[in-house]
């Protein structure tokens, strides 16, 4: 390691690129610690990498902006030693810090990725575009905000961009579809890389993954990716849009400019009462863990509340899409689940009404039906609006009551259209409902089914049809009473494949079917140059370096696991590592040698 760089005193290596290397350094003029990168020596002969070295210092001096890291000095091109010193950030990078919480609260991601927009777009005014927008390029800074950092790091790479094999330098993860084709990026690029960010952040996992970079390059090319709101259904479909429309393929569906997509953002953010995203975002970091608690429960009551407004103004799909918010949180939530029903019921009410009047109105009849929530029936909407029922018999229209036929006339009702008067009491409500149940398995009417499983991001297949991803679009399917055949597939490999066989009994009430799917073993992977014990979880697995180790029972889709590699005469490692359902999780552990008479 370097001790002394010109007039920068080397104090330990902070962090190590395809580039540079960043030092933690003191300034002995000026007498304040700075990140001081410096170029690696195999580079600092080639003109064309020290006038890309420069151009980045002289670029990102120009941007004066609180989110994008503040250059200090550069050493100029004739200097033997290339190097830039820049304002020391805190850490850690917004990667490190993503693994470290894995269920990153929707609106806090939010506000993290607003303050990266802003410095995008301040970057943009200026003419700059980053082109290599990733969680490692993003630092947080005194745990209260983050910073872009390393403008003009991804201009090398354009130039080099491909190897004689085809490989592409550096991470394919987060590059546009145009600056993988080499075409001209802008500030649409940008928020591209942004999106794959936001969708990290918000769902716990990448947009774009494969086997090998070709195949994610691919993935980025033709826009495969797993819908976020299927990845984390807490995100709701609003965030779920703004990820979706930066994540398109042709830049001209994407945000246009970073203002943009910053007012999309408070929007979102301003739903929760979020006036002061950047505050919100340093109480965050302080205390992750205690912040997400306390916010989880106030998110639940607030999107509780507006699922309610939107109820009663009757914009149904926004009012489903809060609850289903709240209950991708807390699954028994009575309040929200007893809304649902009546949305439901409401929603069978309006589809009756209309189809009676289609059927009046086709007999060229004029009347007034009376719809009774207690004591009537509802009549069933055609068999043709069922999934599984289809072909079942319209039930018989009401006769309509004719207005002049006043309503105290006996006469006036038919046996066809008068209400019974229902039982009273509990025993009296318990009959009213199997006499329905009785009616229902007669005409054999279809009956609500609703889904509940765990993990949420699952697939479900009825009767042999192809499974359907479980979210927002499909939690529940009507089927007629008898049995049926359910198939939940885990999305990504990560759960055992499931099968059950249900009797589904008549009635009016939905019928909740709930499943759990056991987690795949996660395979860890330890690549060292020592043969070596590895301990998972001070020893419940215990497997050898290099070689495949399964980690069974995972009580949730990823989680950390504690890891020791032991071998004699050397030293011990121990770290944290990320374990996925049905991944492996490759770890390169160097174990230093114990140096004679130590421990």
């Amino acid at each position: 390691m370097l001790e002394r760089v010109e007039k920068y005193e080397i104090v330990e290596e902070i962090g190590h690129g395809g580039m540079a290397t960043v030092y933690r350094a003191r300034d002995t003029r000026l007498e304040r610690d700075v990140a001081l990168k410096v170029m690696h020596p195999h580079l600092q002969g080639a003109r064309e990498a020290r006038q890309r070295f420069a151009r980045e210092a002289l670029t990102v001096a120009r941007l004066r902006h609180p989110s994008i890291l503040e250059i200090y000095d550069y050493s100029g091109e004739d200097s033997d030693t290339s190097y830039i010193a820049t304002e020391l950030l805190t850490g850690p990078t917004l990667k490190h810090f993503a693994a470290e919480h894995s269920e990153i609260p929707p609106e806090l991601a939010a506000c993290a990725v607003l303050q990266v927009a802003r410095a995008l777009g301040a970057a943009h005014a200026a003419g700059v575009i980053h082109r290599d927008v990733k969680p490692e390029n993003v630092m947080l800074h005194e745990d209260r905000c983050v910073k872009l950092t390393d403008f003009g790091i991804a201009q090398l790479v354009d130039v080099q961009g491909m190897t004689t094999t085809g490989q592409v330098l550096g991470s394919p993860l987060h590059m546009a579809p145009e600056q993988i084709e080499g075409k001209e990026c802008d500030a649409r690029s940008d928020l591209f890389s942004l999106g794959t960010v936001l969708y990290q952040l918000a769902t716990g996992e990448l947009p774009f993954t494969g086997q090998n970079p070709h195949q994610v390059l691919k993935r980025i090319m033709d826009g495969q990716f797993r819908p976020p709101q299927q990845a984390r259904p807490a995100i709701g479909g609003r965030l779920a849009a703004i990820i979706e429309r930066m994540l398109e393929t042709d830049p001209t569906q994407r945000y246009p400019s970073a203002a943009e997509l910053e007012r999309d953002l408070l929007d979102f953010v301003g739903e929760l009462g979020i006036d002061q995203p950047d505050k919100t975002l340093a109480e965050y970091l302080a205390d992750p863990e205690a912040f997400a608690r306390d916010f989880r429960s106030r998110s639940i009551e607030r999107l509780s509340e507006l699922g309610e407004r939107a109820q009663r103004r009757g914009q149904m799909p926004e009012a489903l899409d809060y609850f289903n918010r709240v209950l991708a949180m807390d699954d028994g939530n009575a309040r929200v689940l007893d809304a649902v029903e009546r949305l439901g019921r409401r929603s069978r009410l309006r589809r009756a009404a209309a189809w009676i009047g289609a059927a009046a109105a086709a007999a060229g009849l004029v009347a007034v039906v009376a719809l009774q929530v207690i004591g009537v029936e509802s009549p069933k909407p055609p068999a043709a609006e069922s999934v599984a029922g289809a072909g079942a018999a319209p039930p018989a229209a009401i006769a309509p009551v004719a207005p002049s036929q006043p309503r105290s006339d006996p006469e006036a009702a038919t046996p066809t259209t008068a209400a019974p008067k229902p039982p009273s009491g509990k025993n009296g409500a318990q009959k009213l409902r199997r006499e329905r149940d009785r009616r229902s398995s007669a005409s054999g009417a279809p009956r609500l089914v609703t889904f509940r499983p765990s993990p949420a991001n699952v697939s479900i297949g009825v009767d042999g049809a192809e499974p359907r991803a479980f979210g927002p679009s499909f939690r529940s399917i009507t089927l007629k009473p008898g049995t049926h055949s359910f198939r939940f597939v885990g999305a990504h490999d990560c759960c055992e494949e499931e099968q059950l066989e249900l009797r589904i009994p008549p009635g009016d009430e939905p019928f909740v079917v709930q499943k759990s799917l056991r987690f795949k073993p996660a395979t860890l992977y330890v690549v060292s140059d020592t043969a070596a014990d590895v301990w998972v979880d001070g020893g419940r697995v215990k497997g050898r370096t290099n070689d495949l180790i399964a980690v069974p029972e995972l009580r949730a889709l990823s989680e950390m696991h504690d890891i020791r590699v032991s071998a004699d005469g050397r030293q011990d490692h121990s770290q944290a590592v990320r374990l996925t359902a049905g991944k492996v999780a490759e770890v390169r552990v160097a174990l230093a040698k114990v140096e004679a008479g130590g421990s």
